[in-house]
Parts: structure tokens; sequence; C-alpha cells
């Protein structure tokens, strides 16, 4: 029949296209698209190892450039403190020097002087402060030149009172020079650095005072320093 004869051929030709293209162009096309794919991939995962290096070496920088400057503030701050306390400490030994000045005829001159370092240390610990106690007296001319004491145990004492060795007097003679000193602890010392800007090591040290600051006569104090080092301050001051 003429249905039977058509009927085979126009499926066959209308089933062609889609067997063709699911035969020869589906994966071809599924190829292609894999590929593409992969590509990216690839591109997306160098693009981001290489932002990865590039973070790491920013992190490597900011380390090596915070260590200099946290170097640097410490320097800065410890230096501030440091300057700070050598400041305060020179302004305390300088009000001990006047006190002992103007406390000629004072039965507790000497006494007063000391207090009166430690009372203007504002800031600073009291405890970790190390004064020269008694002052020491610089022999001037004039009468009563080399006298001066703070541990007279003979005669009698500004109040009247007889001197013993039991109750010694403080007597200070008039156009005498007299000189006070005291210490601190120091932290400005690295030694992995080889700095070191304090000016005693631990114990005791003599130092000498100017004489052209002390009446024309100069003298040896001995400052101790309790710590692993110090820094010091020294003021001479005539009595008055």
């Amino acid at each position: 029949m003429a249905c039977g004869d058509v009927t085979p051929p126009a499926i066959l030709l209308a089933t062609l296209p889609f067997w063709f293209n699911e035969r020869f162009g589906y994966r071809p096309m599924k190829l292609s698209n894999e590929s593409v794919f992969r590509s990216r991939l690839r591109k997306a995962w160098r693009a981001s190892f290489g932002a990865g290096r590039e973070e790491g070496s920013t992190l490597y920088e900011f380390a090596m450039v915070a260590l200099l400057v946290l170097t640097m503030l410490t320097g800065i701050i410890y230096g501030g403190i440091m300057a700070y306390d050598r400041v305060v400490l020179t302004n305390a030994v300088a009000s001990g020097v006047r006190t002992l000045a103007g406390e000629r005829g004072d039965p507790t001159a000497c006494t007063d002087a000391v207090n009166a370092v430690s009372t203007s240390a504002y800031g600073l610990n009291t405890s970790q402060l190390t004064i020269v106690n008694p002052p020491v007296f610089i022999s001037n001319t004039g009468s009563g030149a080399g006298t001066s004491s703070c541990n007279v145990t003979t005669g009698t004492g500004p109040s009247g009172a007889a001197c013993s060795v039991a109750a010694p007097c403080q007597v200070l003679q008039k156009s005498e020079y007299a000189v006070m000193a005291a210490s601190y602890p120091c932290n400005m010392y690295f030694p992995r650095l080889g700095i070191n800007l304090c000016s005693l090591p631990q114990g005791n040290t003599q130092i000498t005072y100017p004489s052209g600051q002390s009446g024309g006569n100069a003298t040896s104090i001995t400052v101790n320093c309790p710590y692993q080092f110090c820094f010091y301050s020294i003021e001479a001051t005539k009595i008055e």
C-alpha cells in the first residue's frame, strides 16, 4: 500500500536530525562546556593563589615594620619616664638643700632637709629613693668653718640642750657649704643592644662634686645604688 511505502522513510527523515545531533553534536558541545568550565576554574584558582601570596607578603612586611615601630615606641616611653624621674629627683634634692640652707638655727635642720627630699619627689616611689643621709659638709674659710655636723656629740645644740652620743645635735655654721645627693632606679639598660643610659651601677660610687660649685673646695660624696642600675642627683648649698 502507498501508506506503508511512505511512512517508514518519513519517520526516519523526521528523527534523523535528532539522532545526528545526539550522535555527533551533543558530545562535542558537552566537551566544550567542560573545557570552558575547567579553564575558568583554573584561572580562578590561579587568581586566588596569587592574591594569597600578595596578602602573605603584606603581612610579613607589616610584621617587620611593626617590630621596629614597637621597639622605637618602647624606647620613647621608657626614655620619657626616665627623663621625668631625673627632673623630679633633681628638683627634690634642690628642695632639700634649700631647706638645709635656711635652717641654721633649727635643731632638726638635717632631718628636715632629708624629709624635704622625700616629700618633694612627686610621682616617684619614695621606697626606692636612696638619700645620702646625713648631708656632707665642706670646710670653708671663716669662723666656724669645718664644724657643721648633723651628729655633734659634745657641747650645746641650737636648742640649748647638751649634745651626746645618745642624743646627737644638728649644728650648722654660717657660710659653710653642704652637699646632698640621692639616687633612684634606672631602667634604660638594654644589654642586647649595647645601650646603657644609667649613671650608676649597683653598689657605692664615690662622686666628686666640682669645686667651682661648692665654695672653691671640691668634695667627694658616696652615693649608694641598691638596684642593678640607678641615676642620681647632687646639689650643694651655702649655709645662711
